[in-house]
């Protein structure tokens, strides 16, 4: 971490230590702290917040007003401003009030023991003179604060509103949180031709579940999954939308698309999504893979949209595991530079016209630039409907040294079959997750000059997980299904379980996510090690090129694990 990252890091602590620090010594409606209850009265009157409080919680967890308004604080030369997020108290106290080390200032915690404590040890305090500390850095006998203490604009009602909830802070009950139990939600197709997809999910999920459960569950909460259908009129949106109502914590191997509708729902709410299944066929890593499980080539079904973003930048609360098209085809330009002689080389992005196709072609261009490599011809088409002449004719207009495809497996191969003819020998890079539901002859006939990416364990680690997974399935009695929806669901179920451990007794939404970005290299089982982090919602950036022999169809690597720098 560099200089100026770790100033901008204490500087970030000293704001949420300097404003929750003061506001522990104000924490009755009037000017002076009231006497403290006993700690089964206090749990009991936050088992339902006030709406003060409430509207404190979304300042204290956020950094946010209830309207939407970002809290801010300027440092006393006024040449940094804290905002939102950075400036909320969770950022340094932690979601729960549990206090953290952060940026080499320690935060001390904010139970309301340690309040009470506070206030006896230092003696009330008003609210005015508390307005002045906030607003103006000016301590007791006017002295100045720490010239890191931020000046905040932050209205007497928001004052308020926070100082109510930080009456309850680790003893509020979020969504789905109960004494005993914690509520799970996973929208799911439990109709229409995707169904065997959703069942799959939902009894892999409920198997891990109960696997917890008997074990005595986490926190001696046991683990509860609910599934709405997502193949309803109102679809992902509507079914997502109905189990936040029902009320969950966060949500687990949603089958989705990457609909923008649905991911703003979700991040107003807060709402973690935790490993979601792609929402079409190509689930699977395709054939012969040694035993493994098949998590998929890092691509759904290019039949359908998909989602398209494979680097979460905006602290978006979707925690997906592997890389979209994106990434998929930035890893493809970073083999064909590398493999490439010719500096100024071309490649031809062939692509289905919608959402993932769209991501593939952007993620092809930002890597090519990146590289100072000339930005890629594109050749669109709508799914289904290729012709195989027009890429032929495209691959000779441009020069092409190497096509990046992004469609079925069946287009692939018409694509394919045309080039061949005109005599191209441009090598194909395209998802293995295109193939995943076809054997036999397509894969044979795709073996050879197509590269796949493939995001998923190979080798041994694929033999190891993919036997591991299978004897989970038997031994929990799961029907035969989707292999690849089952592996999704496996690892989604894993990573989510990790995190509401680290998360700690006081299971929250935003302490969740804090988990989550803390989770490093971690083993879900039939995937790549896994990690997240601040500014990343993708938990493996990269992938393996592969091809097909041949007589067995059998994907052998050709190329070491390249990753994709966020």
């Amino acid at each position: 971490m560099g200089e100026p990252r770790l100033r901008f890091a204490v500087l970030a602590s000293a704001t949420a230590i300097g404003l929750c620090v003061l506001a522990l010594r104000a924490l009755g409606s009037g000017d002076r702290a009231p006497a403290p209850r006993a700690r089964g009265e206090e749990e009991a009157s936050c088992a339902e917040l006030t709406p003060s409080a409430l509207r404190g919680k979304r300042i204290y967890q956020r950094g946010a007003t209830a309207d939407g308004r970002a809290v801010e604080g300027a440092i006393a030369d006024g040449t940094v401003t804290l905002s939102g997020r950075e400036a909320a108290c969770a950022s340094c106290h932690g979601p729960s009030g549990q206090g953290t080390d952060e940026g080499g200032i320690a935060a001390p915690a904010l139970t309301p023991e340690r309040l009470a404590a506070s206030g006896r040890e230092r003696g009330a305090t008003t609210a005015r003179a508390l307005a002045a500390a906030i607003r103006e850095g000016r301590g007791s006998a006017d002295r100045q604060l720490n010239p890191a203490m931020p000046h905040f604009r932050l209205a007497d009602a928001d004052l308020s509103d926070l100082i109510a909830y930080l009456g309850c802070v680790g003893r509020d009950l979020d969504a789905g949180v109960t004494a005993d139990s914690v509520a799970l939600g996973a929208a799911l197709p439990l109709t229409g031709p995707d169904a065997a997809v959703g069942a799959a999910v939902r009894d892999v999920l409920s198997a891990v579940f109960a696997e917890v459960n008997a074990q005595g569950g986490i926190y001696r909460r046991r683990l509860a999954l609910r599934v709405e259908d997502s193949a309803g009129p109102a679809g992902e949106v509507g079914a997502t939308a109905r189990l936040l109502d029902r009320g969950v914590l966060a949500l687990v191997g949603s089958v989705w698309s990457g609909d923008p509708a649905l991911k703003a729902l979700l991040s107003e709410e807060r709402a973690p999504l935790v490993g979601p299944t792609a929402g079409a066929p190509g689930l699977g890593g395709g054939p012969g893979l040694g035993g493994g499980p098949g998590l998929g080539g890092g691509a759904p079904g290019p039949a359908r949209d998909a989602a398209g973003a494979g680097v979460a930048r905006d602290g978006g609360v979707v925690f997906q595991v592997l890389p979209g098209p994106d990434v998929l085809a930035r890893v493809a330009i970073k083999h064909f530079a590398g493999a490439s002689s010719n500096a100024t080389a071309a490649a031809l992005i062939v692509h289905t016209r919608d959402r993932a196709g769209g991501a593939w072609a952007s993620g092809a261009r930002a890597e090519a630039a990146s590289r100072g490599l000339p930005a890629p011809p594109a050749l669109s088409f709508e799914p289904g409907h290729i012709s195989p002449r027009d890429v032929a004719d495209a691959a000779r207009a441009h020069g092409a040294r190497a096509i990046l495809f992004w469609g079925s497996g069946a287009d692939l191969a018409s694509a394919r079959a045309a080039l061949d003819a005109a005599g191209s020998a441009a090598p194909l890079y395209a998802p293995l997750g295109s193939i995943a539901e076809h054997a036999g002859a397509l894969p044979r006939l795709l073996s050879g000059r197509v590269l796949f990416l493939y995001s998923g364990p190979l080798g041994e680690r694929a033999r190891a997980s993919g036997e591991a997974l299978r004897a989970f399935l038997r031994q929990a009695g799961v029907a035969p299904g989707p292999l690849g929806a089952q592996a999704s669901a496996y690892v989604a179920a894993r990573i989510l379980i990790e995190a509401l451990k680290r998360t700690g007794a006081h299971a929250t939404r935003e302490g969740l996510i804090a988990a989550l970005e803390r989770l490093r290299d971690f083993d879900a089982g039939p995937a790549p090690p896994v990690t997240f982090a601040r500014n990343r919602r993708t938990g493996v950036l990269g992938a393996s090129l592969v091809h097909l022999e041949p007589a067995s169809g059998d994907a052998v690597r050709v190329s070491g694990w390249i990753d994709v720098v966020p």
